[in-house]
């Protein structure tokens, strides 16, 4: 009997020390959820973000975050990476020409089924980007953006170039002689591939036939290999009168050009890029005046080609097992004053009414930046993202303005190289 009793004592002691665990476990945050947050930009986008990752972490202690960030580098190839083994982030950043093929292959959650917050933003903002035609949302802008030439008016001004009115791309090759005549240490342009193909390339394609590269519903090609040569000759023209830095020059430097020493010693005119790099670039050099100029036409275009839409999107993994807390965490990112706050103009002009005028009354949207966005939004273009922007054909596209920016291929080789490989994707994804 004594046993008994000693058994059982010891028995009831184990239950009410296991119970206390268990609440001391849940008290210590067993039950906490754990989101992956990737996302690439500069080290103020980064800072940035993780002080809306700490606000939200603190306001919601049983979420956190694991914040994955770099550079875009090699970003969209890392996502596809994951994707294919099942191991994506929750949540993640989503370059824009990239979305469409990330709809069509189905990794991305419809936001439209989740507790997200859309009022705030403009109803047809939301559905030219982000919902690819389905009237859900599946990713959601993350400011207001569109291409940018930034302008360093002070050498500007020294040269005698004026960027301020409009010109045609022809200027650009009398200017870049011009800037090489006034001293062979300065271009005209700091031209980067991830920026500039798409700013030689894809846009002049629009304002060549006023649509996109690719027919999207016959899945055939606009651009004929002929179009295609005259594109690259432009290119070919860009590097050989020294309009642009050579690309064995610039290639170190990726898509940060404000990294590049010329640029940060004031040895450029302009800047090819995005309204969201304007601040970037300026703080690389803040001893000179900037302006945003305007962006090349053809003379006889069928569109102005040039667009203002928005820089990245957001999105969550269609796999996540968290949906409801990664709903919550984009929520708080995009719809809380306090995250506006913090994020400023990191991801360009914020793309609600709510966040912009927090940030002007906080004296953060930078006036380079809304100059850039006003500026892009005189132009009447329209986007080309869909198979245009398809991982692969992008891959094609800046290889070829890579190879020809380099000299290793000719403008004729170049078309008819794209044209062949183009049609092989086409082939292969009807």
């Amino acid at each position: 009997m004594k046993n008994r009793k000693v058994l059982s004592l010891a028995l009831c002691t184990i239950l009410v020390l296991s119970l206390l665990t268990g609440s001391m476990a849940t008290a210590l945050g067993d039950d906490t959820v754990t989101l992956r947050f990737s996302w690439w930009g500069t080290d103020a986008r980064h800072e940035a973000t993780l002080a809306v990752i700490e606000a939200f972490e603190k306001q919601n202690p049983s979420i956190k975050i694991e914040a994955e960030y770099g550079a875009q580098d090699g970003y969209n190839a890392k996502k596809t990476t994951e994707f294919a083994s099942k191991s994506a982030p929750d949540v993640f950043q989503i370059e824009t020409g990239a979305g469409p093929e990330y709809y069509r292959n189905g990794v991305l959650y419809n936001l439209s089924e989740l507790p997200i917050n859309f009022d705030k933003f403009d109803a047809g903002f939301l559905q030219r980007n982000g919902q690819f035609g389905t009237g859900s949302q599946y990713c959601i802008p993350t400011g207001v953006a569109g291409s940018a030439l930034v302008v360093n008016k002070t050498l500007a001004d020294k040269i005698g170039i004026d960027m301020t009115q409009q010109f045609d791309f022809d200027q650009l090759l009398e200017w870049g002689k011009q800037v090489q005549a006034y001293d062979p240490e300065c271009y005209l342009l700091s031209a980067n591939t991830s920026y500039a193909m798409p700013f030689f390339v894809r846009c002049y394609a629009r304002q060549l036939n006023g649509v996109p590269i690719i027919n999207d519903a016959e899945m055939v090609l606009n651009m004929t290999q002929e179009q295609f040569e005259q594109c690259f000759a432009f290119i070919d023209q860009l590097y050989k009168t020294g309009t642009c830095a050579p690309a064995a020059y610039k290639e170190p430097f990726g898509d940060q050009d404000n990294n590049d020493p010329k640029w940060i010693e004031g040895k450029y005119v302009a800047h090819v890029g995005y309204t969201s790099s304007a601040t970037v670039v300026e703080a690389a050099n803040p001893n000179v005046e900037y302006v945003a100029g305007c962006l090349p036409l053809l003379p006889d275009r069928k569109s102005d080609g040039w667009y203002n839409d928005c820089p990245q999107f957001m999105g969550i993994y269609a796999e996540t097992k968290h949906p409801q807390e990664a709903a919550k965490f984009l929520d708080f990112f995009f719809n809380s004053e306090e995250a506006a706050l913090l994020l400023g103009t990191v991801r360009s002009v914020p793309p609600t009414a709510m966040a912009q005028k927090i940030v002007t009354d906080a004296g953060k949207l930078n006036q380079l930046t809304a100059d850039c966005v006003a500026r892009s939004l005189t132009y009447n273009g329209t986007t080309d993202n869909g198979y245009t922007t398809n991982s692969e054909v992008q891959a094609i596209l800046n290889d070829a303005y890579a190879a020809v920016s380099f000299g290793t291929k000719t403008p004729a080789d170049a078309a008819r190289e794209v044209v062949e490989l183009i049609n092989d994707f086409l082939a292969r994804n009807k």
